[in-house]
C-alpha cells in the first residue's frame, strides 16, 4: 500500500481509473472521504498496491479500453441516492418525462462546457430502453402492453371523476408508449400563455427538430387526403410524429421516446441519474428552493441540495407533491384540464381497380381551426381483402375536443388514504360543462361527414372514452402573470419559491384541441435556457 496527495480536481473516482483499482475498494480504504466523487485536492489517500509488477507502457493506446465503472452492467449510467446525497446540484430534475428528459437536453447542451452540477430523480424502475413500439416483441402489440396493471398504474380505479386515468411510474415515463402524434396547438390558444407568439415558434422548432418530427405521406395519403380536401376538409393534413423515417441516415431508433433526450443528453455531458429515487417532500428556505426529499422502496431517505430543482413528475403527481410539501400557491391543483376522447372505426370500399396496397398505416388529421375546436386523427389501413371486385379500407379515429379551464376542476389531497411513503393521495372533482359537451357533439357529427367523405357506406360505430383516457392531462400547476389564476410565471418558476420550476403537462393552460407533448417539450425547453441564464 502507498499513499499519494490528491493533484488539483482529483477525486475517489478518477484516482481508481487512474490507478486502476476498484472504486470501493478505494472507499473503504479511505473512510476520512466521505464521496467517491467530492474534489479532494490536497488530501492523503490510501493506494493498494498491485498484485503483481505492471509494465510502464506509456505513450502505447490500449487496444482493448477499459470500460468504466459506472458503465458496467447499465445501458445508461446510474449514480447512488448516497454519493448524489454528498453534492450540491446548481439543477436536480424530478421526473424523466417528455418535459424532464427535454429539460435535461437542454441543460447539458447549454451547461456543456461548464462544471455545472446536474442531477435526476426517477421514481420508477427501467421497464423498458426505447419506445415499446421499437421492441420487435411488442411492436404490434405495445399498447395491450401498457394496459397491464404490471406496467401501468390504472389510477382512475381510485378518481371516480376520471375513470381512464393511468400513469407509468418509469425512466421515460409514459413516452415509452405514446402514440407520437406532434401537433402544435392552434394559435388561438397562444392568448392564453404569457409567452410571446414568436418565441414560442421558435421552441416549437427546437423541439421538432430534436424529436424528429416529421409527416409520412404515403400513395394512399395522398388519394384519401385529395378526399377530404374536395369534401370539404381542406386544413386536412398527415399528423406530425416523433418518428425517425431515415434510420439510416440518422440512427436507429425510430419511435422517439424521453429516453432519446437523455442519450442525447449523454453526449454533451454527463449528469447524475437515480432511478427508484421517489420525490417526497420540496425543501425549501425563506421562499427559495433548496432541494428535495426522496426515499427508496425500502423508505431510506435522503436530503438532495440544489439551487434549482425541475417538477416534471406528470400533471397529477407534480401538484400532489407541491401541495403535500406545503408550497403556496392559489392554483396548485386548479384547473384540471384534458380532453374529451371520442373513437370510431368504419371501413371504406372502393373499386378493386383502384385498391392501393400497402404495409404502411397511413395517419391523417384534421387540426383544429379557428371555428372547429376539436382534432380527428385517421389511421387508414391498406386494402386487405377483396369482395365483389371492390377493396376494403379499415379506419380507425381517435379525436380530441378542446375542454375549458375551470378552477372547479381540481386535483386535491386526500386526506383518508397515504401511499407507502407516507405522501397524502389525490383525489379530483372534475365535470364537462355544458360548452364542451356541446363541441362532443360537434365532433361526432363531423366524424360522421369525413367517413362518408372518405367513402364509408354507414355511419361509424362512435363511442366517447371515460375522462382521463386521454392521457392528456394538464393544466395543474398552469403558467402565467397572475399568481391568483396561475401556479408559475411565464418561465416555470412557481410564484411563491424561487428555483423551483415545472416542466411537464401539469404547466399548459391549454393545448385547445391538439395533443400535449411538443408544446409541453418547448416549453421545458424554454424554462432549461431561462434556468442557464440564471446560472451564467
Amino acid at each position: 500500500m502507498k499513499i499519494l496527495t490528491a493533484s488539483s480536481g482529483d477525486t475517489l473516482r478518477t484516482i481508481a481509473q487512474k490507478y486502476r483499482v476498484e472504486t470501493e475498494q478505494l472507499h473503504s480504504l479511505n473512510p476520512h472521504i466521505p464521496g467517491t466523487d467530492l474534489n479532494i485536492s490536497g488530501k492523503k489517500v490510501k493506494i493498494p498496491s498491485p498484485a503483481v509488477p505492471t509494465r510502464n507502457l506509456a505513450g502505447l493506446p490500449p487496444c482493448f479500453p477499459q470500460v468504466p465503472e459506472r458503465l458496467q452492467d447499465q445501458f445508461i449510467p446510474l449514480a447512488s441516492l448516497d454519493e448524489m446525497s454528498y453534492k450540491d446540484y446548481d439543477v436536480l430534475v424530478v421526473g424523466t418525462g417528455a418535459g424532464g428528459g427535454a429539460a435535461i437536453w437542454r441543460l447539458c447542451e447549454k451547461l456543456r462546457d461548464t462544471d455545472k452540477k446536474i442531477g435526476v430523480v426517477e421514481a420508477g424502475p427501467i421497464l423498458l430502453q426505447t419506445h415499446a413500439a421499437n421492441l420487435p416483441t411488442l411492436a404490434g402489440r405495445w399498447d395491450d402492453y401498457f394496459l397491464n396493471p404490471k406496467i401501468s398504474r390504472p389510477i382512475g380505479n381510485l378518481l371516480p371523476d376520471l375513470p381512464g386515468a393511468r400513469d407509468a411510474i418509469a425512466l421515460g415515463g409514459l413516452t415509452l408508449f405514446w402514440g407520437l402524434a406532434c401537433p402544435r396547438m392552434h394559435p388561438s390558444e397562444w392568448m392564453n400563455y404569457p409567452i410571446d407568439r414568436k418565441e414560442l415558434e421558435l421552441y416549437y422548432n427546437i423541439a421538432e427538430q430534436v424529436m424528429m418530427v416529421t409527416k409520412a405521406i404515403y400513395p394512399l395519403s395522398q388519394a384519401f387526403l385529395k378526399r377530404l380536401w374536395e369534401g370539404g376538409f381542406p386544413e386536412a393534413t398527415a399528423i406530425p410524429r416523433a418518428v425517425n423515417l431515415d434510420p439510416s441516415r440518422y440512427g436507429p431508433v425510430v419511435h422517439f421516446s424521453s429516453i432519446s433526450f437523455l442519450a442525447s443528453a449523454l453526449m454533451q455531458r454527463p449528469f447524475d441519474l437515480a432511478i427508484h429515487a421517489r420525490a417526497v417532500q420540496i425543501l425549501t428556505e425563506q421562499g427559495k428552493v433548496t432541494g428535495i426529499k426522496v426515499m427508496t422502496p425500502e423508505k431510506k431517505a435522503y436530503e438532495l441540495k440544489a439551487k434549482n430543482v425541475i417538477l416534471s413528475a406528470n400533471a397529477y403527481e407534480t401538484p400532489r407533491l407541491l401541495l403535500s410539501s406545503g408550497i403556496e400557491g392559489r392554483a396548485i391543483g386548479h384547473y384540471l384540464t384534458l380532453h374529451s376522447f371520442l373513437r370510431s372505426s368504419f371501413q371504406v370500399l372502393q373499386p378493386l381497380r383502384d385498391a392501393m396496397y400497402s404495409l404502411d398505416i397511413n395517419r391523417l388529421m384534421i387540426p383544429q381551426t379557428e371555428s372547429n375546436p376539436y382534432q380527428i386523427q385517421f389511421d387508414i389501413f391498406g386494402a386487405y381483402e377483396t369482395q365483389d371486385q371492390l377493396a376494403e379500407h379499415h379506419v380507425e379515429t381517435y379525436s380530441f375536443g378542446r375542454v375549458e379551464s375551470h378552477y372547479e376542476n381540481m386535483l386535491f389531497l386526500d386526506p383518508d388514504r397515504r401511499d407507502p411513503y407516507g405522501v397524502p393521495e389525490i383525489q379530483v372533482n372534475f365535470a364537462f360543462s355544458n360548452k364542451d359537451k356541446s363541441v362532443i357533439a360537434r365532433l361526432e357529427k363531423s366524424i360522421n361527414e369525413a367517413a362518408a367523405v372518405l367513402g364509408s357506406g354507414k355511419q361509424p360505430e362512435i363511442c366517447i372514452s371515460p375522462p382521463g383516457s386521454d392521457y392528456h392531462t394538464m393544466g395543474t400547476c398552469r403558467m402565467g402573470d397572475d399568481p391568483s389564476t396561475s401556479s408559475t410565471n411565464r418561465y416555470g418558476q412557481i410564484h411563491s419559491t424561487s428555483g423551483l420550476y415545472v416542466a411537464d403537462n401539469s404547466i399548459l393552460p391549454n393545448t385547445g384541441a391538439a395533443n400535449p407533448t411538443l408544446t409541453t417539450a418547448a416549453l421545458a425547453i424554454r424554462t432549461a435556457d431561462y434556468i442557464t441564464r440564471q446560472l451564467d
